[in-house]
Parts: structure tokens; sequence; C-alpha cells
């Protein structure tokens, strides 16, 4: 993080989100194959989601109430006050999302992956995740009001967390927000193909991802696009 006394901000309260849906394996011409259903319903083999979440899950539930009385720079959470947290999401410390996009797309496939902004997480090595640090970090975030940065107190100091530092640790070029609104309304063939029949949820993507037949070479990279930076962080 980066020690500054600029800007202001306060950061939604913390959802922490996972969908547990049942799915239908698509080949790449749009045909369902029923013949194997369990490739996406619970997260990767390697427990990336937890698998007792109930069908009706609903991230809503876990949002925190925000005080009335908070004050600019006021902590979230008053001193010793502590939301008891479940770890949903898992870090991939075995880089499985690295490791699958190696081995599923073919050779020229991984040259194109390597054209784009993300190639060069392909050589990514393993990282250590430790989730209690963060749980931590997260009872210490402050009250300000841009709500495009999130601020943390850790002794007297302030320290914020924004796009600025994402792109620090990241490596990613990062330039700002993306006016997303014009694409709403639009239609789009690779949405169609793989997503027409549900919602784009990061167990979708892990599932279209590992089970699709792909026979383009730009769909086949679109997705490992998309399954990496749903799945990856």
């Amino acid at each position: 993080m980066v020690k500054t006394r600029s800007s202001i901000s306060p950061s939604h309260s913390v959802k922490v989100a996972a969908d547990k849906k049942k799915m239908e394996n698509v080949s790449d011409d749009g045909d369902r194959d029923d013949s194997d259903r369990s490739g996406g319903s619970g997260g990767s083999s390697d427990g990336s989601l937890a698998e007792d979440l109930p069908e009706d899950y609903d991230s809503e539930d876990l949002e925190v109430e925000v005080r009335n009385d908070l004050k600019e720079w006021d902590l979230y959470f008053k001193p010793g006050e502590k939301i008891q947290g479940k770890v949903m999401l898992f870090p991939n410390e075995d880089n499985i999302v690295v490791k699958n996009i190696n081995s599923k797309l073919t050779k020229d496939q991984r040259k194109l992956f390597r054209d784009t902004c993300f190639g060069y997480f392909l050589d990514s090595h393993p990282v250590g995740f430790q989730s209690q640090l963060v749980h931590n970090a997260l009872h210490r975030e402050v009250y300000q009001k841009n709500e495009k940065e999130m601020w943390f107190k850790f002794a007297d100091e302030n320290f914020r967390f924004s796009l600025a530092e994402f792109a620090v640790v990241s490596g990613l070029l990062c330039v700002g927000d993306a006016d997303l609104s014009k694409y709403t309304h639009r239609e789009n063939a690779f949405v169609d193909r793989y997503f027409c029949d549900q919602t784009v949820t990061v167990s979708a993507v892990e599932h279209r991802f590992m089970y699709s037949d792909f026979k383009s070479d730009e769909y086949a990279v679109k997705m490992a696009v998309l399954y990496l930076v749903t799945n990856l962080w």
C-alpha cells in the first residue's frame, strides 16, 4: 500500500460472493452435453469454492450494516468489535487457474493469450495468501468519501488501496474506469453462445472454459481471459 494523506473515500460494505449453480456442458457449436453436469456446480476440484453453500445463497446476506454515527476517517468497526467471516473463495496457491489455461489452450491459442495484457500470468508462480491478514485488515477499514478507494488504519496512520496500488501489485496497466454502459444492451455473439441460458458467475465461467470444445481460437482465448480475471483473484 502507499501511505498518503491526500484523497478521501468510503468503500462500500464488504461483500463475499460465491455462486453454486448447476450447469450443463456446452460444445463450441452451442449443443448441450448432458453427460457430465458436475464440472462447474461447486467450483474447482481443488476446492476453489466452498462446497456447503445453499442453492439459494445470496451475497447480500453477508452485507455489513454501516453505522449512522460514522464520521470521516472513523473505523467502520469499533475497536474490539469483530465480524465472523467465512472464506468462500480460496486463493489459487497451487496456481491451478494458470495450470488449467496452459493445459487447455493449444500452442497457437497460448500465443494469442500471451499477446493480451494478461499474457505474463502464464509464467506466474504459486503465491502464498494469508486470509486472516486480509480479514483483520478489513476490520481496520476507515470511512471516507471516495468510493473508488479503500483506506485502512494501522497504528495511527491511514493507508490507501486504490487502482494505483492495484496496478503496482498486479503489474497491469490501469488507466482508469471504463464506460460499460455502451455494452449493456448490445448483442454479443460470444455471450450469446456460451451464457445465453445463465448468469455469468465465477463457477459458470470456470465450467464453460474447462468443458467447452472450442473450435474458434478467438473464443477460446476470450474465455481463457475471462476465466483468469474471474477465478485468479
